[in-house]
């Protein structure tokens, strides 16, 4: 029983790592297999550093945490970085589990930001921000974030679209809402 400690250093990991986008889950299941991976690999390297090193102690639980959270990533990072290449080499597309909004959202243009201005139906002003967070739930939310909430008109968020080949419109026929996505 006392060797379920070496499982926390999984967790510690996936809470280090969350913030950064680089896990993206369809599904609790998902979630739930991947803490169970990284748990199990993060239990081996734990045991094997108490074992040889520390004599089972806690520091041999916090330093493999933090090597393997290392570890995790840049391995995270390197396939979020390439993987789009590779799925372009091959044809293959690896956002068919994606949410539209998730799919758009979880590009990534160096050195840019994205913005968000939301519309309904009707082209009434919802909500405008920076992208801070995406839900990976499928939920369709997102976190948004700015010194000062500007409210925008239809045409000014045509015109900022019109400035960019990278900006995108999302049309979200389900809750009725369109919204702009602007690369500055």
């Amino acid at each position: 029983m006392d060797k379920l400690i070496y499982l926390v250093p999984g967790f510690i990991s996936y809470i280090v790592l969350r913030p950064f986008g680089l896990f993206n889950f369809q599904s609790d299941t998902d979630r739930q297999l991947t803490l169970i991976i990284l748990s199990l690999i993060n239990s081996g390297l734990s045991t094997a550093l108490a074992s040889y090193f520390w004599k089972n102690s806690i520091i041999a639980m916090c330093i493999s945490a933090l090597i393997i959270t290392v570890i995790y990533f840049g391995l995270f990072a390197t396939y979020n970085h390439i993987s789009q290449k590779i799925a372009d080499f091959f044809d293959v597309n690896i956002y068919d589990n994606m949410g539209t909004m998730e799919h758009s959202l979880s590009q990534n243009f160096k050195g840019k930001e994205q913005f968000v201005i939301s519309f309904d139906f009707n082209n009434n002003y919802i909500a405008s921000g920076y992208v801070r967070n995406i839900d990976d739930q499928g939920n369709q939310q997102l976190e948004l974030y700015g010194q000062k909430e500007h409210i925008y008109s239809i045409k000014t968020a045509r015109n900022l679209y019109a400035e960019n080949d990278l900006n995108s419109i999302i049309v979200d026929y389900k809750n009725k809402i369109k919204s702009y996505v602007i690369i500055f």
